[in-house]
């Protein structure tokens, strides 16, 4: 059995420009905060913390939560800086347990969600994320467009080269597109200033495709009264025949 995202910290924080991605998801993160006066953030499926030490500039209390207790040591270590972040390993089904109450706002970015891997523990996540927003409170999910077309042309992400101490790291993502589960490949190669390759690391996951009436359906059923689908740069609305990625902003 496929043991779903199993990347090393490093390797998942290399394999993203962090700082590229952080200035383009700002701007919809910083206006939804304000517009909605936002205080308590919850990030699940937080990985290295990237998001939650941003959210921590913006909002009184971030709550970063990650079922790979890995990543959390990795963000402790290296990147959450703020007093105001509390990390905390768990995951989804863990939410009831948490040590604080209601949120305003309630974030799982990066495919957090269809990396549950079925419809029925994606469904599960929906119904907990929204026990536990407070009454005015919003949930944004971030997920890939599972449109087959869509997918079929984005098949492989660009290659990443990266460099650093001493080494490169050769990183490739692959999709392969199945109507109820879909998998993503991760193959990365790290090679010596000599040209050398030293090692060389894969991981598979599969991924609930989540198409965008199935997602629609489950939120409704959920609960979620009022569900907006927004485009990747967070500046007009989704559409499904362009788009790679969406931001789901649900409502309570």
């Amino acid at each position: 059995m496929v043991k779903n995202f199993n990347l090393d910290p490093e390797f998942y924080d290399l394999q993203v420009n962090w700082q590229e991605r952080l200035k383009k998801e700002k701007n919809f993160f910083v206006k939804l905060i304000k517009e909605r006066n936002i205080k308590k953030i919850l990030d699940v499926g937080c990985g290295t913390a990237r998001h939650a030490q941003m959210f921590s500039s913006f909002a009184d209390n971030v709550t970063a939560i990650d079922p790979s207790s890995e990543m959390i040591d990795y963000a402790r270590k290296n990147i959450v800086k703020s007093a105001n972040v509390m990390l905390i390993n768990g995951g989804f089904e863990d939410l009831n347990m948490l040590p604080v109450g209601g949120f305003d706002l309630v974030v799982s970015l990066g495919n957090t969600l269809p990396i549950l891997g079925s419809r029925k523990k994606v469904k599960h996540a929906l119904k907990s994320v929204r026990k536990k927003l407070e009454e005015k409170g919003a949930a944004v999910f971030q997920f890939l467009n599972f449109e087959p077309r869509i997918m079929e042309k984005n098949r492989f992400y660009k290659p990443k080269i990266i460099k650093k101490s001493g080494k490169v790291y050769f990183f490739i993502k692959h999709f392969e597109y199945g109507k109820l589960k879909t998998r993503i490949d991760f193959l990365i190669a790290t090679i010596s200033n000599d040209g050398d390759v030293e090692d060389f690391y894969s991981d598979s996951s599969l991924l609930c495709t989540l198409k965008i009436n199935l997602f629609l359906k489950m939120a409704k059923n959920a609960g979620f009264k009022k569900i907006e689908l927004v485009s990747p740069d967070g500046n007009g609305l989704f559409d499904k025949k362009k788009h790679i990625s969406l931001y789901a902003l649900l409502q309570k």
